[in-house]
């Protein structure tokens, strides 16, 4: 290789091509930076633009659509039936092996009343079905009075409920005031003159007594209306009866007299329940139906 004062040929080859070409190459140069600067700024600008003036509308809407789905989701939750209420069961021990059981519900929703069928699981074994209900913001009272179970011994039981249907009340059949509907069709219905005794031994049996009046003094009259009778020791219950009262007229006082086959002492309280569905049109006689 030849060299020259110190360069190769190489060298002064690559000199004399940079000396061709350097204003090309610091042109371009410019160029590229130039471009590149503007690639950068413009990146900032259209992020700008499109925060604020593209996707910004567009993201707000999505917030003001998922805020307002989540108040039509509160709104579904608050109109939505909430669970009914259950105390626990009891069972008394009656006289040859029968057992009485109860269990209170407590319906919390104001705009909702509940049918369903329930029974029973006495300690395995089942007991027959029956239909109950409960209005609404209302408690009810089921029991299953004098069943036999097969096993002997001590015994405790849990409710089953099955076949559950929700009914709202439709404001135009109560005339947009449900309290007031209620009070009109059944609040002159009244249990008066209660009293529990201890009646005199008949057969060598020790019984006790429940004496109540009911006294229809409004316009309806009823088919058919259960009463539940709570015997209480304090607020202790230490017995549990049920009675039906079949056509109940207008202005009828109907007075009722029922008998416990055991001797229940120390009973300080009775609460007389009146269970009847005042939404079904079928419960009244025909003069209440007529009366507005």
């Amino acid at each position: 290789m030849e060299t020259y004062s110190g360069f190769t040929s190489g060298d002064l080859q690559a000199a004399s091509w940079w000396v061709k070409n350097e204003i090309k190459i610091k042109f371009w140069s410019r160029v590229l930076l130039i471009a590149a600067n503007a690639a950068v700024w413009g990146y900032v600008f259209w992020g700008l633009l499109d925060a604020y003036a593209i996707s910004y509308p567009r993201e707000s809407r999505i917030t003001q659509e998922i805020a307002l789905n989540q108040q039509i989701l509160d709104k579904i939750e608050q109109d939505r039936p909430r669970n009914i209420g259950t105390s626990q069961v009891l069972v008394f021990q009656a006289t040859e092996s029968r057992l009485d059981i109860m269990v209170d519900l407590e319906n919390p929703n104001d705009q909702w009343w509940v049918d369903f069928s329930y029974r029973f699981n006495v300690s395995g074994e089942q007991t027959p079905a029956h239909q109950g209900f409960i209005m609404p913001a209302a408690q009810t009272t089921l029991t299953e009075l004098g069943y036999t179970p097969k096993a002997k011994g001590g015994k405790s039981a849990q409710l089953i409920v099955e076949n559950i249907r929700w009914h709202r009340v439709t404001p135009s059949e109560v005339n947009n005031n449900y309290n007031e509907f209620i009070r009109k069709r059944f609040g002159s219905v009244s249990v008066e003159h209660v009293n529990f005794s201890l009646a005199s031994p008949t057969e060598g049996q020790s019984l006790s007594r429940t004496t109540f009046d009911v006294i229809n003094r409004g316009a309806f009259g009823y088919w058919s209306i259960d009463y539940i009778i709570k015997l209480k020791r304090g607020s202790t219950v230490v017995g549990v009866n049920k009675v039906n009262i079949r056509e109940l007229k207008p202005g009828e006082t109907r007075p009722v007299e029922l008998y416990w086959a055991d001797k229940i002492p120390s009973v300080s309280k009775t609460e007389v329940i009146p269970i009847i569905n005042l939404l079904d049109p079928g419960v009244y006689l025909p003069s209440g139906r007529l009366t507005p």
